[in-house]
C-alpha cells in the first residue's frame, strides 16, 4: 500500500480515539518520575502497555414521507500508557453540536477532538485545550481555545524546570460583572445582569462573594447555557453582599488568537517564573468572514469615536490586542526567611487596524519580605514583613487579575475606605506600601501590628491602615481580637475606628462560635461633617455526632447615624437579624437535609421587610418496613426564567412530537411529528424579573401488613399511598411561602403547578391484583399566551395471572380537562381495555387487545356548533419475542375505527386518530450482537380512509462501543 494510506491511518488512529469528556480519568501528575535517574525495562518484550479504548458511533436514519433525517454520534477516545513512561490521552467527539450552540439547561456534549502525551520530560497537547496561567500575582489567564500546546521538564540544577507554550484560536469574550445579593435569593442570579441568554465557557468562571474567592460545585453551580448563577450548601448573599463574577462566553464573529508562553523552576529555596501571552483578534479571518469592505473602511479610518452604522447591523466592535508579561522571583532559607519579587508589563491595542487608535502601556511592581515565614513563629519569637507594590497607570489592574488581589474593589471598600464611587480612580498611578510585624508573646498567643498607605502618584486621593491584633489558638479553639484606624481621602475625608472579635471551638460535640465587627466612622465632605455606628454580629453553636450535624446560629447589623445632614440625635438607618439553621442527618432508614434562613431588615427609608430561604430534603422507611417516603420543600427567591421543554425540529414526519395549534402544546410520542424533543431551556420570552418561589414535594407508601405484622386478610396485600407536587412562582411582589394548594391559591400566582394522586393496590397470592389511582392536576404557565390546563383523573387496573404463561387484564380510564390557551377548551374521556397475554416457547408471546375510547366536550363558545363528541373502536394483536440481553423485537396490527361528530377536536380527544378508519403495523427490532455492537430498527405503517394517503417511517439505528 502507498505510503500516503499508511500515513493517513495513523493521523486517524492518534486523533480519532475519545469518549465522553465527563468519563475522562483526572491526570495525576504524582505518577511521572521526577528522580535524576530513570529505569528503563531491559526486557521491551514484558513491558506493561495499559492502552485502554473507548467510546462508541450510532448512526440513526428516519425515513419518513417528509424527508430523510440522520442523527449520528462519534465519541472515540485512547488513555493509558504508551510504555512504561509515555501517556497518552486522545478524544474525538462529533455529535453536531458547536460549543456555544447549546440551548438547553442540561449541558450536553460537544464536538470536541484532541490529543495528548505527557512524559517525565515532554507534554503535547493539540485541539480543544485550556491554558491557565495562574503563578503569578498580577497576571492571571484561564482560556479555552483550539490549537497546539507543548512543553519540556525535567529536573535541572537540583531542582525542577518547566517550559511551555500555545498558540491557539477561539471565539470567546471575557466579562466581569459585580452585583449586591438579594435577601431571601440563593438561587437564579443572571450573570449579565439582564437576564439575557449567554452561553458561558464551562469552568471558565471565577466567583467571589466579598472579596472571598469560592469554589466551584461546593459553593455554587453555573448553568452554562443560560448564565445563572446558584449558590449552594451554607452560602446565602444578603442585600449588603458583594458579588463578583468573571467569565468567558461564547461570542460568534468576534475572533482572537492566543499567543502564551510559561517557564518556572522549582528548587528547594529558590522558585522562578517568567510568563507571557499575547491575545488579538485575527484581522485576517474577520476580514474574510465577518467585515465587509465597508465595515473594514470604517476600522481602518478610525479615530477613537464612536461608530454610526447606517444600516440595522450589530455594533462593529474594534479588534483588540492586549499583550502580557511577567517575571516573578521568590527565595526562602531554612522556612524561614522569604521574599517575593515580581515584574509585570501590560500594553494594549484598542484598533489594530487604525494606525490613529492605540492603547495604554503600563509597568507594576510587586515585593514581599519577611523574616519567617512560618505561622506559628518556630524560628524566633518576632517577625518583621514588608508589602508593596507600584502599578503604573496603563497596566489595567482589574483585567487578567492573578492570585495578588491587593487591588480588588471590595477589599477597597471594606478594608481602606476606598472605592465607594466606582473604580475610575484605578486608572492611574497607583502606590501600596505595608509594614507588619508578629510576635508570639506567650504559649499559644500571638500579636499582630500592621500599617499600610495607598495613594496615587499625585495623592489626590489616599487612605492610611493601622492595625492591632492578639490572636489565641491551639488544637480545640481559636479566639481574635483586633482593634484598627483607617484615614481616608477620596471624594470625602473618612476616618474609622474599628474592632473585630472572633472566637470557634475546633473540637468536642458542641463547638459554639461568634463574631463581631463594630465601626465608628467619621466623615467630613465640603465642610458637612457627619457620624456613622455601623456593627454586625454573629454566634451559635453547632451539634456534631456520628452521622450528622446542627449547626444554629443567630446574627444582627445595625447602623447609626448623626451629623449636619442627620441631626444631632442618633437616627437608625439600618437594622436587620438573621437566624440560620442547618440540620444533616444521614442513616439506613432516615436521611436529612435541611437548611433554613429567616432575614428581617428594616432602613430609614423602607418599612421592615422579611425574608425566607429553605431548602429541604428527606427520605425515610424502606420497603421491608412497610413504610417509606420522602419530602422535599424549597423556598426563596430567584430572577431564573421558567423552564419549558424545548424542542429541535427535523423533516416532517420522521420525528415523534408534533405541535397542535388549537391547544398551544407540543403532543409527545407521536407517529409523523416534526420535532424531537431537545430538553428543558429557558423561556426568554417573559424576561427576568426577581420571583418569589415555593416548592414541595411529598410521596407516601404504607403497607399494612409489613408494618403491623398482619399475616392474614385484606390488609396483608393492600398498599396505602399518595403523593403531592406543587410549585409556584409570583413576580408581582407578592412573596409565597407555599406552594398553592388549591385552584384559588393557583390562580392568584403568576404562575405554578399542582398535581395530587392517590392509590390503592391490592396484590393477592393467588394472582389477582386491583388498583386505584384518583388524581387531579392544575398547571399554570407564565408564556406569550395566557395557559391555564385543569385535569381530573380515575384509572381503575385489574389483573390476574393464572399461571407464569398466562395473564389477562384490563383498565379503565376517566378523564375530565379543562384548558385555557389559545382559546377556551373542555371535554371528558373514557377509555376502556382489555388484554390477554399467553408467553411460550421461552421467550414468544402474543397478546390480543381491544380498547373502547370515547370523548366530548366543546371549545368553551357556547354555541352548539362548537360541540363535539366522538368514539374509537380498536383490536390490536401483538406477537413479540424477547429474550434478556440478546433480543427485543415484536410487531403489532391494530384496526382503529373513529366516529366523530364536530368541526373541531383536540387531537388529544382521540389519541391523534381521525374521523374514520385506520389500520396502523407497528414492528420494532433490537438486537445485541455482543457487549460491543448492538442494533435496532422501527418501522410504522398507517393507512386507511382516515389517512390522508398512506404513511411510513423507517427507523434504524446501529450502534458500536470501543
Amino acid at each position: 500500500m502507498s505510503r500516503q494510506f499508511w500515513l493517513g491511518l495513523f493521523l486517524f488512529a492518534v486523533c480519532a480515539f475519545g469518549m465522553d469528556v465527563d468519563s475522562l480519568p483526572v491526570w495525576d501528575p504524582s505518577l511521572l518520575a521526577r528522580s535524576n535517574s530513570f529505569v528503563q525495562n531491559s526486557d521491551t518484550a514484558a513491558r506493561r502497555d495499559s492502552i485502554e479504548t473507548h467510546g462508541y458511533k450510532t448512526v440513526q436514519v428516519t425515513v419518513g414521507d417528509g424527508g430523510t433525517q440522520v442523527d449520528q454520534e462519534l465519541r472515540l477516545s485512547i488513555t493509558g500508557k504508551l510504555t512504561d513512561s509515555v501517556y497518552v490521552d486522545a478524544l474525538l467527539s462529533d455529535v453536531g453540536r458547536r460549543a456555544g450552540d447549546q440551548t438547553t439547561a442540561t449541558l450536553r456534549e460537544v464536538d470536541q477532538i484532541y490529543f495528548r502525551v505527557e512524559s517525565p520530560h515532554y507534554f503535547l497537547h493539540l485541539g480543544d485545550l485550556t491554558w491557565v496561567d495562574s503563578s503569578m500575582g498580577f497576571t492571571g489567564v484561564e482560556r479555552a481555545s483550539l490549537g497546539a500546546m507543548g512543553g519540556v521538564r525535567g529536573d535541572f540544577g537540583g531542582g525542577y524546570a518547566q517550559v511551555r507554550g500555545v498558540v491557539g484560536t477561539d471565539e470567546v469574550q471575557h466579562y466581569t460583572y459585580t452585583f449586591s445579593g438579594v435577601s431571601g435569593q440563593q438561587l437564579g442570579y443572571s450573570l449579565d445582569g439582564a437576564g439575557n441568554f449567554i452561553a458561558v465557557v464551562p469552568q471558565s468562571e471565577t466567583v467571589w462573594l466579598n472579596g472571598v474567592r469560592l469554589t466551584r460545585g461546593r459553593d455554587y453551580l453555573v448553568n452554562y447555557a443560560g448564565g445563572m448563577l446558584d449558590f449552594k450548601g451554607s452560602v446565602l448573599p444578603s442585600f449588603d453582599d458583594e458579588i463578583r463574577v468573571e467569565y468567558d462566553a461564547y461570542e460568534n464573529d468576534n475572533i482572537y488568537t492566543l499567543y502564551g508562553a510559561a517557564a518556572s523552576y522549582r528548587h528547594p529555596n529558590l522558585y522562578l517564573d517568567v510568563s507571557g501571552f499575547k491575545l488579538e483578534n485575527d484581522v485576517d479571518r474577520l476580514k474574510r468572514g465577518v467585515w465587509t469592505d465597508e465595515d473594514y473602511a470604517m476600522l481602518k479610518a478610525d479615530r477613537g469615536d464612536e461608530f454610526v452604522r447606517n444600516d440595522t447591523l450589530p455594533p462593529l466592535n474594534r479588534p483588540d490586542r492586549t499583550e502580557r508579561m511577567n517575571a516573578r522571583v521568590r527565595v526562602q532559607h531554612n522556612q524561614q526567611f522569604y521574599a517575593d519579587f515580581e515584574l509585570a508589563l501590560n500594553r494594549s491595542d484598542s484598533n489594530i487596524v487604525s494606525s490613529q487608535v492605540g492603547g495604554p502601556e503600563g509597568r507594576a511592581f510587586r515585593w514581599f519580605v519577611t523574616t519567617d515565614s512560618t505561622r506559628d513563629l518556630l524560628h524566633f519569637p518576632l517577625a518583621m514583613s514588608v508589602y508593596g507594590n507600584r502599578v503604573q497607570k496603563g497596566f489595567d489592574i482589574l483585567q487578567f487579575r492573578g492570585t495578588d488581589l491587593d487591588w480588588n474593589l471590595y477589599g477597597l471598600r471594606d478594608r481602606w475606605d476606598l472605592a465607594y464611587a466606582d473604580s475610575s480612580f484605578l486608572d492611574d498611578d497607583l502606590l501600596h506600601d505595608e509594614l507588619a510585624m508578629r510576635s508570639r508573646f506567650a504559649r499559644e498567643w500571638f500579636g499582630l501590628a500592621q500599617w499600610g498607605y495607598r495613594r496615587n502618584a499625585g495623592e489626590d486621593w489616599n487612605s492610611s491602615r493601622g492595625e492591632l491584633g492578639v490572636q489565641h489558638r491551639n488544637r480545640y479553639a481559636l479566639g481574635e481580637l483586633s482593634l484598627i484606624r483607617i484615614s481616608s481621602l477620596q471624594e470625602r475625608e473618612m476616618e474609622r475606628y474599628q474592632g473585630t472579635a472572633n472566637a470557634e471551638y475546633l473540637q468536642g460535640m458542641v463547638r459554639p462560635f461568634g463574631t463581631g465587627d463594630l465601626r465608628f466612622t467619621k466623615i467630613d465632605q465640603d465642610g458637612v461633617e457627619d457620624e456613622v455606628v455601623y456593627g454586625k454580629s454573629s454566634s451559635g453553636f453547632g451539634i456534631f455526632f456520628d452521622r450528622g450535624e446542627i449547626r444554629e446560629s443567630v446574627g444582627g447589623r445595625m447602623a447609626k447615624r448623626r451629623g449636619d445632614t442627620y441631626g444631632d440625635e442618633w437616627a437608625d438607618s439600618l437594622w436587620a437579624s438573621t437566624w440560620v439553621q442547618e440540620a444533616n442527618y444521614n442513616s439506613r432508614y432516615f436521611t436529612l437535609s435541611h437548611l433554613l434562613q429567616y432575614e428581617r431588615v428594616r432602613t430609614d427609608s423602607s418599612e421592615s421587610k422579611n425574608s425566607w430561604l429553605a431548602n429541604l430534603d428527606s427520605r425515610f422507611g424502606a420497603e421491608e418496613l412497610g413504610v417509606q417516603g420522602n419530602v422535599s420543600y424549597k423556598l426563596g427567591m430567584t430572577e431564573e426564567q421558567i423552564y419549558t421543554a424545548v424542542y429541535k425540529a427535523v423533516a416532517p414526519g420522521t420525528g415523534d412530537v408534533r405541535y397542535d395549534s388549537l391547544t398551544a402544546s407540543y403532543i409527545e410520542g407521536v407517529d409523523n411529528g416534526d420535532f424531537v424533543y431537545e430538553g428543558m431551556g429557558r423561556n426568554d420570552s417573559v424576561g427576568a424579573v426577581l420571583s418569589s418561589d415555593a416548592e414541595f414535594d411529598m410521596e407516601l407508601r404504607f403497607n399494612p401488613g409489613l408494618a403491623l405484622g398482619i399475616r392474614e386478610g385484606f390488609l396483608r396485600d393492600v398498599t396505602f399511598g399518595g403523593s403531592y407536587e406543587g410549585e409556584g412562582s409570583d413576580t408581582t411582589g407578592r412573596k409565597i411561602y407555599f406552594p398553592p394548594v388549591n385552584r384559588s391559591q393557583l390562580h392568584r400566582m403568576t404562575s405554578g403547578r399542582m398535581a395530587v394522586e392517590g392509590l390503592v393496590d391490592w396484590q393477592h397470592p393467588s394472582g389477582v391484583s386491583l388498583a386505584y389511582k384518583p388524581g387531579a392536576s392544575f398547571d399554570k404557565k407564565l408564556s406569550s399566551i395566557s395557559y391555564y390546563e385543569t385535569s381530573y383523573s380515575h384509572q381503575f387496573d385489574a389483573g390476574y395471572r393464572i399461571n407464569l404463561d398466562h395473564f389477562v387484564g384490563g383498565a379503565l380510564l376517566i378523564q375530565e380537562n379543562e384548558l385555557s390557551a389559545m382559546q377556551e377548551w373542555e371535554w371528558d374521556i373514557y377509555d376502556g381495555s382489555l388484554r390477554y397475554r399467553f408467553d411460550f416457547l421461552q421467550g414468544f408471546f402474543v397478546q390480543p387487545l381491544g380498547r373502547y375510547r370515547t370523548g366530548e366536550g366543546t371549545d368553551g363558545s357556547g354555541y352548539e356548533v362548537g360541540e363535539f363528541d366522538a368514539n374509537l373502536w380498536e383490536g390490536a394483536l401483538r406477537v413479540g419475542y424477547h429474550k434478556q440481553k440478546k433480543v427485543n423485537s415484536y410487531a403489532n396490527f391494530s384496526v382503529v375505527q373513529v366516529d366523530s361528530h364536530g368541526d373541531i377536536i383536540p387531537y388529544q380527544v382521540m389519541a391523534g386518530y381521525n374521523d374514520g378508519r385506520t389500520y396502523r403495523f407497528e414492528f420494532s427490532l433490537s438486537v445485541d450482537i455482543n457487549d460491543f455492537f448492538s442494533m435496532g430498527c422501527l418501522y410504522i405503517l398507517r393507512f386507511g380512509d382516515a389517512e390522508e394517503n398512506v404513511f411510513q417511517k423507517l427507523s434504524t439505528e446501529a450502534r458500536a462501543y470501543f
